[in-house]
């Protein structure tokens, strides 16, 4: 077994969204791993447009010691994938404040939000727990 992740969504709005993103590395894995894409979520807007895009209001994580996790806007590209924020440790990311992180970043961005890793743990089991608090975009 080298890498397992879930994804659960708590909330689905037609604003707002709440995903849940959790995992276990037990080795080095070099593979992107989808965490959330607006085209699978549920409501429109008021006009009945679907969301296209999504910014992060606030970023809450627990992440094991010796694993990073990379949190990056996805493209249509992935070697132009763009990273929003590399996890480590515990804490949170209050965006709120200043309207949230955008993605303004990538040449041919799909509006989807992907992660990567950096494992360092020789063998060892390591965990994460990230909730992602998200405003839908209608660009």
């Amino acid at each position: 077994m080298t890498t397992t992740t879930s994804i659960q969504t708590l909330v689905d709005g037609p604003r707002n969204v709440v995903i849940k993103y959790e995992g276990t590395l037990t080795a080095t894995d070099s593979a992107y791993y989808l965490v959330v894409d607006p085209s699978t979520l549920s409501d429109f807007d008021i006009n009945g447009v679907k969301a296209n895009r999504l910014h992060i209001n606030k970023i809450v994580y627990d992440v094991e010691d010796l694993l990073t996790v990379n949190l990056l806007w996805q493209d249509a590209t992935p070697s132009s994938n763009k990273i929003i924020w590399n996890l480590t440790g515990r804490g949170k990311v209050d965006a709120r404040h200043f309207g949230g992180i955008i993605n303004n970043g990538t040449p041919a961005p799909t509006g989807a939000i992907t992660s990567s890793f950096d494992y360092e743990g020789s063998g060892q089991t390591l965990t994460f727990t990230i909730i992602l608090e998200l405003v839908k975009q209608h660009t």
